[in-house]
C-alpha cells in the first residue's frame, strides 16, 4: 500500500521524458551562456518545476543542491551594484526552496506512514520530522536527550511521542533497507536545502532595508524578510490584502496542544510574533495585530512604488509605528476618576401623601364629572347639539342628551357629582345667610 502511495507521488504529472529534461536542466545551469552566480540563480528559478519526476529521477532532481549552495554562497559574498535585483531573486529562491522542503516532507511521510502514522500529527515541522525518524531508526528506541538536543523537541512533545510509540509504533513491521536509504537521502537533501535557505534569509535580513525601508522601519527587518520571502518580492507582497497577512507564517497546531490562547488570536504568523505586537499586553494583542496588518499592506505599497536607484526614506513606516504605539498606550491608560458629587442632605419635610381616604376625596375635586365626560364624546353619524354661552360661542353637547335619553327616556335627567362642587367655609355660609336675611327684610319694608 505504501509503495503505491510513493509511486503515485513520484509519477504525479510527470513522464519518462522528464528524466532527460532534468539532466539537461542541470547541464544548462552548469554551462549556461552567462556563467555568473546571479544568472545561475535566475535560470534555476525560471526552469523550476514543482513536481517530482519518475522514480529513477527522484534524486536526480535534487542533484542541483551542492551546485546551488556553492553559487548562492559566492553570490552573497559578491553582490556588487545589483542589490535590488539580487534581493528580488533571493526572495523568489526562498519560495522555491520552501516548496522543495514540502515535497521532501510529503515524500518522507508517505514512506514512513505505514510504520508510525501518528508521528506526522505529533511533529508537523519537516526538519523535526526527518530528525525524529533518523533517531528512531538509528537507535531503535528514541531517548529523551537526543530528541531534545538533535530534533529540538519540547519536553511536552517528547512525553507525548514516548506515549504514542508504545501504542502506535509498529516495531514488528519489516522495514526494508531500501526505504531506510530513501528516507536518509530525503533527510540529507532537506537539511542541505534548509541550510541554503537559512543563509539566504540572513542575507535578506541584513540588506532588506534597501528594498523595503518603510516596511523594515515599521515591522522590523527580520519579519519584513520573512514576508518578502514568502510573497516572492515587495511587488507581490503589496498585492496581498491586509486580511491575509496575519496568517503568513502561521505554525500548524500540534496534536497535543489546545487551539486557544489568552489573546484570542488565531492567526499567529510572522506579524503576530513581531516586537510591535509582542511588546503590548495580552489583552491588546488582537487590536495591535489588526492595526499592524493594515499598515504593513500600506507600507509594502509605498515601498513598491519607490523608483530603483533613488535614495529611499523610512519616514512613513517610522511614523506609522509611532502612531500605533501611541494608540495602544492611550488605550492602556486608566480611566480618569471623575469627582463624584455626594448626595445632598435630605430635607426633613412631611412626605407627600399619594393614597388614603382624604387624598382620594381631594383628587375627586379635580376629576371630570360624568356630564363633562359625555360632552367630550361624539356619536358617529348624528349631528351634535350645541348651545350658546354668554359670549355667543357655540358649545357642543356631545352625547349628553342622546345617551341620557336612550338610557332614561328623559334628556334632562342628570346626576350631579357633589365631590367636585364648590366648597364654602362655615364663616362664609354664615355671612351669606346674614346677607340674604337683610335682603329679605329690606324687600318686606
Amino acid at each position: 500500500m505504501e509503495e503505491d502511495l510513493a509511486k503515485d507521488l513520484e509519477f504525479d504529472l510527470a513522464g519518462e521524458e522528464e528524466e532527460d529534461e532534468e539532466l539537461g536542466k542541470i547541464d544548462k545551469l552548469e554551462q549556461g551562456p552567462d556563467n555568473d552566480d546571479l544568472s545561475f540563480v535566475g535560470r534555476f528559478i525560471e526552469d523550476y518545476k514543482p513536481v517530482l519526476g519518475p522514480q529513477a529521477d527522484v534524486w536526480q532532481r535534487f542533484s542541483y543542491v551542492p551546485i546551488l549552495d556553492e553559487k548562492v554562497s559566492s553570490l552573497l559574498r559578491n553582490v556588487g551594484n545589483n542589490l535590488p535585483w539580487v534581493l528580488h531573486r533571493l526572495n523568489e529562491l526562498c519560495s522555491l526552496l520552501q516548496n522543495e522542503v514540502r515535497l521532501l516532507h510529503t515524500y518522507s511521510r508517505t514512506l514512513y506512514r505505514a510504520k508510525f502514522g501518528e508521528l506526522e500529527a505529533l511533529v508537523p515541522s519537516p526538519k523535526q520530522y526527518v530528525q525524529v525518524i533518523d533517531i528512531i531508526e538509528r537507535d531503535g528506541e528514541a531517548s529523551a536527550e537526543k530528541l531534545e538536543s538533535q530534533a529540538e523537541l519540547s519536553k511536552e512533545q517528547v512525553l507525548v511521542l514516548k506515549m504514542s510509540m508504545k501504542t502506535s509504533y509498529r516495531d514488528d513491521l519489516p522495514w526494508p533497507n531500501e526505504k531506510k536509504v530513501e528516507i536518509s537521502r530525503a533527510r540529507s537533501n532537506m537539511l542541505a536545502i534548509l541550510a541554503i535557505e537559512s543563509n539566504v534569509r540572513q542575507f535578506i535580513i541584513q540588506k532588506v532595508s534597501h528594498v523595503a525601508p518603510n516596511l523594515c522601519a515599521f515591522i522590523g527587518p527580520e519579519v519584513a524578510s520573512h514576508l518578502l520571502s514568502h510573497a516572492g518580492g515587495i511587488l507581490e507582497l503589496s498585492q496581498i490584502p491586509s486580511c491575509n497577512l496575519a496568517s503568513i507564517g502561521k505554525n500548524k497546531h500540534l496534536a497535543h496542544e489546545q487551539h486557544t490562547s489568552l489573546t484570542e488570536v488565531r492567526q499567529e504568523g510572522y506579524i503576530y510574533r513581531s516586537d510591535l505586537v509582542q511588546s503590548q499586553p495580552y489583552e491588546y494583542h488582537k487590536q495591535a495585530l489588526r492595526m499592524a496588518c493594515a499598515k504593513v499592506a500600506l507600507a509594502a505599497r509605498v515601498d513598491a512604488g519607490i523608483t530603483p536607484g533613488t535614495k529611499a526614506k523610512d519616514t512613513v513606516g517610522s511614523r506609522w509605528r509611532r502612531e500605533i504605539e501611541q494608540k495602544i498606550l492611550k488605550q492602556r491608560e486608566a480611566v480618569s476618576n471623575a469627582v463624584v458629587k455626594p448626595l445632598p442632605v435630605p430635607k426633613d419635610e412631611p412626605k407627600k401623601k399619594r393614597a388614603g381616604r382624604k387624598f382620594r376625596k381631594y383628587k375627586q375635586q379635580f376629576q371630570l364629572s360624568h356630564l363633562r365626560q359625555l360632552q367630550n364624546r361624539m356619536e358617529f353619524g348624528k349631528q351634535e347639539q350645541t348651545i350658546l354661552d354668554g359670549y355667543g360661542e357655540e358649545i357642543g353637547l356631545g352625547m349628553v342628551n342622546s345617551s341620557l335619553k336612550s338610557a332614561t327616556g328623559v334628556a334632562s335627567v342628570t346626576k350631579t357629582n357633589v365631590n367636585n362642587s364648590a366648597k364654602l367655609t362655615k364663616a362664609m355660609k354664615k355671612r351669606i345667610e346674614q346677607a340674604n336675611e337683610q335682603a329679605r327684610n329690606t324687600w318686606q319694608q
